[in-house]
């Protein structure tokens, strides 16, 4: 992982988690899946700015702590701005996870959103069991792309036509057999869960669907609308130049000159009816989130 790239990610990754997931599900799964009754101390692997400490900590036990550890400075730093005066017990390590080795336990150990982006994500997941105490539970909210492509719809416009779950397919795989990333991780992990060693193993999936209603509450679409488009980078128009360094992106990521020609065409289309329909647009995002999880 390269910590410049995730340095500039602050506004993607806050955008990204906008509406990510409904709060009442995730209390659901702490209070009578998990059943998590009294204080716990939890470690966030990839925590980036606390996202998964805002979530949990309030509805946790009095007396709970967390501690997140994440390779990029600036992630941290506006973790540590928002957690300053929050009343909750945290802490925030600097570390690369691909080198960071478990000092301490804690009863719970988690992961968001983070080892599809690792090489090897398997001995990460190794790492976590490490830190995790006897008895404790380990958590991956994690997605599959392959599902997570698929799972958008556009009213009035043709996403199948654009073929881009199968474009992406190509340029995962290819990433995949040279040595990167497993774009299909999430779909994996409660099996290596259960190949590691942990108990009691189980999956959910993350409940919450995007929908952005430009007929609904106005407030709440603005919120929507806004934050899907700057994820995604549909907010901006595409110059003919960056057009050209996209397509040479994609080649050289395993496509071949058409179908990046295509790929960067759809992603355009995609932009541009965003952009231009945002107060008559329905788009539903349903990326299907699995959460395994296991005791040790």
């Amino acid at each position: 992982m390269n910590e410049i790239i995730w340095n500039e990610k602050l506004d993607f990754l806050k955008a990204i988690r906008t509406g990510w997931c409904n709060a009442d599900y995730i209390e659901f799964l702490v209070e009578k899946v998990w059943k998590i009754n009294k204080p716990v101390n939890i470690l966030d692997f990839g925590c980036g700015f606390g996202y998964v400490g805002l979530l949990l900590l309030p509805m946790l036990a009095k007396g709970s702590t967390y501690t997140g550890i994440d390779f990029s400075e600036i992630l941290l730093t506006e973790a540590e701005n928002i957690f300053d005066e929050s009343g909750y017990s945290t802490r925030f390590i600097k570390a690369d996870l691909s080198e960071y080795m478990p000092v301490e336990t804690y009863d719970i150990v988690i992961s968001q959103a983070v080892l599809r982006h690792i090489p090897g994500a398997k001995d990460i997941l190794e790492k976590m069991i490490q830190s995790v105490v006897q008895g404790g539970l380990v958590i991956c909210m994690e997605g599959d792309l392959e599902i997570e492509k698929a799972g958008q719809y556009f009213e009035g416009l043709d996403y199948t036509e654009l073929d881009i779950p199968s474009l992406h397919r190509k340029m995962f795989r290819k990433e995949l057999l040279d040595g990167g990333r497993d774009y299909r991780f999430g779909i994996k992990i409660p099996v290596l869960m259960q190949q590691l060693g942990l108990s009691d193993v189980g999956v959910r999936m993350n409940d919450c669907v995007k929908f952005i209603n430009p007929f609904g509450d106005k407030d709440v679409h603005e919120k929507q609308y806004n934050a899907i488009v700057k994820a995604w980078g549909w907010d901006k128009k595409i110059s003919n130049q960056e057009k050209l360094n996209l397509i040479n992106t994609f080649i050289q990521r395993g496509l071949s000159e058409e179908e990046a020609g295509k790929f960067v065409d759809g992603q355009i289309k995609i932009s541009n009816y965003a952009r231009e329909h945002k107060h008559s647009a329905f788009i539903i995002q349903a990326p299907c989130i699995m959460i395994s999880y296991g005791r040790k």
